[in-house]
């Protein structure tokens, strides 16, 4: 089950516990179709999110990416905040980033961390 937490009336479970596989259309990552996302894109892409649960309700997502070239890639539509302030680079060509991203503000903002970088 999915385990949501309303920051303003406590803790809830909502659905079954693990974790689904999302959808990305358009570089677009639809939060409300999973919480785990991967892509590997073959040029530079700019990644958004929609779909995110309402304000006050915990969000995240598990979000890997493995290109097939050299790549720029860039996270819009919303504030994204990262360790230090250092945006991580992007992985190298055949190479894995993973990424953790959280929000309890509907989207609005993002907390970042890198959780893998350069995997093989």
């Amino acid at each position: 089950m999915t385990v949501v937490t309303d920051l303003t009336s406590g803790f809830s479970v909502t659905s079954p516990m693990g974790e689904k596989l999302g959808t990305i259309t358009s570089s677009d990552l639809d939060l409300s179709t999973g919480n785990v996302f991967s892509d590997a894109p073959s040029s530079n892409v700019t990644y958004t999110f929609s779909n995110a649960p309402a304000s006050g309700i915990a969000y995240a997502l598990t979000f890997k990416v493995t290109p097939s070239a050299a790549i720029t890639l860039t996270l819009s539509g919303a504030t994204f905040r990262y360790a230090k302030e250092v945006i991580p680079d992007a992985p190298a060509n055949g190479k894995t980033n993973i990424y953790v991203l959280e929000t309890v503000d509907a989207g609005a903002s993002f907390t970042v961390l890198l959780a893998g970088q350069d995997m093989a």
